[in-house]
């Protein structure tokens, strides 16, 4: 499949050039190959894992804001990151099921309860680390727009929970924002008037902190769980 043709029809979409429903049929056997892939079989137009990836392709679509990322790449995470939901769902009804089930007393079946346990649990850990190299991979292309790097984050990164407090403030007021928003991903400058008039931060906090409060906007505007999990935005 082009991923070309793909990003270059999303634009069609939100443009009002193509029909929305048009565009899901056409790409349905990409969403069925992600689905496929997940589940490691075949599927059909009736199993609920079809109807979980189309609705999250569909979701996708809506909330894509930036051609700066790929939207193949954005889509198939989304599906992913909903058939996994679902799974976890189910697996924590199974957990319970096997949990509270009255043979829980015979030795051998707690022994096979408690390796099923483990399987999901283990499952659902290397699901979380695929994730989170994903949402990873994705942040450092949007940073390399704005020429900021990993490892001036980590330069950067505040000690005080004080001033960190403020950049998290700092990057919130923006994504608030539409309009300062907008002006923001266009001119990849931050309004440090608007936000000194709103956050107690001074204009040299700003200006040192100026990498480390774009990535928190990129983060808190994308779809990036995990990282934001990780610092606890």
């Amino acid at each position: 499949m082009n991923q070309n043709t793909m990003q270059n029809d999303v634009s069609l979409v939100q443009n009002n050039e193509m029909d929305i429903n048009e565009f899901i049929h056409k790409y349905k056997p990409f969403i069925y190959a992600t689905i496929y892939q997940f589940k490691g079989g075949f599927i059909s137009d009736d199993d609920e894992l079809t109807t979980i990836g189309m609705m999250a392709f569909a979701e996708a679509l809506d909330s894509y804001k930036t051609i700066r990322s790929s939207f193949y790449n954005y889509s198939k995470l989304v599906i992913r990151s909903r058939l996994i939901d679902h799974h976890r769902k189910a697996s924590k009804v199974n957990e319970n099921e096997i949990l509270m089930s009255e043979n829980e007393s015979d030795f051998e079946y707690q022994n096979s309860a408690i390796d099923t346990i483990n399987a999901i649990n283990s499952f659902n850990e290397t699901e979380d680390s695929f994730f989170r190299r994903e949402e990873i991979i994705r942040l450092s292309e949007e940073l390399k727009y704005y020429e900021i790097s990993f490892s001036d984050l980590e330069k950067l990164s505040p000690k005080k929970l004080e001033l960190r407090d403020k950049y998290i403030q700092s990057a919130q007021f923006i994504v608030d924002n539409e309009e300062i928003l907008k002006d923001f991903l266009n001119s990849r400058r931050l309004p440090v008037s608007e936000i000194s008039n709103r956050v107690m931060i001074t204009r040299k906090q700003l200006d040192r902190a100026r990498k480390y409060i774009i990535a928190l906007v990129l983060i808190k505007k994308g779809d990036y769980a995990f990282l934001s999990e990780y610092i606890k935005l």
